[in-house]
């Protein structure tokens, strides 16, 4: 089970995962600052976005690991930058430094800070899903268009079994 938490979002507005009550959401973890793996696997959380933007039992949460370079302006600059849209969409920022690394491992995620890792901070690419009592259901490599049709599909399988 996912732990509660409390971040900011892109528009300075507090996030808890305790305010979903009732809704599923897909997470992953980025910074707006990576130069390998992130802009693919943002470019397939806009894919998400786009097909269930108009479903409200799905959020989206996205997780800034870069608690010194992406500020709330910065998340915010790069949500337009990307081409998001969708209100239920939310790129967080952790209230203490390791807060977001801490919580990585919740959601089967790895975030290392690596001198030597392009961006300083070696992580995971996935995508994942959790359900309405914040129990993971499903995953996917979201650097894989493949494997993101499948997981989109699992996310059907999942808003309709309400």
């Amino acid at each position: 089970e996912i732990p509660d938490f409390e971040m900011l979002d892109q528009d300075s507005l507090t996030f808890r995962l305790s305010s979903l009550k009732g809704k599923a959401h897909v997470a992953t973890f980025f910074f707006t600052s990576c130069p390998t793996i992130c802009p693919k696997v943002m470019r397939n959380i806009l894919r998400v976005s786009e097909r269930f933007a108009n479903n409200e039992d799905l959020e989206i949460i996205c997780f800034s690991l870069d608690y010194k370079r992406d500020s709330i302006p910065r998340l915010k600059d790069y949500y337009a930058k990307v081409g998001f849209a969708n209100p239920r969409l939310h790129l967080l920022r952790g209230s203490a430094p390791d807060q977001v690394k801490n919580l990585a491992a919740s959601y089967m995620s790895s975030a290392v800070e690596d001198d030597t890792a392009p961006g300083g901070i070696n992580h995971s690419g996935w995508i994942l899903l959790a359900d309405d009592k914040r129990h993971l259901r499903s995953y996917a490599l979201g650097t894989d268009d493949k494997d993101m049709d499948r997981f989109m599909k699992d996310i059907d399988l999942l808003l309709h079994e309400k």
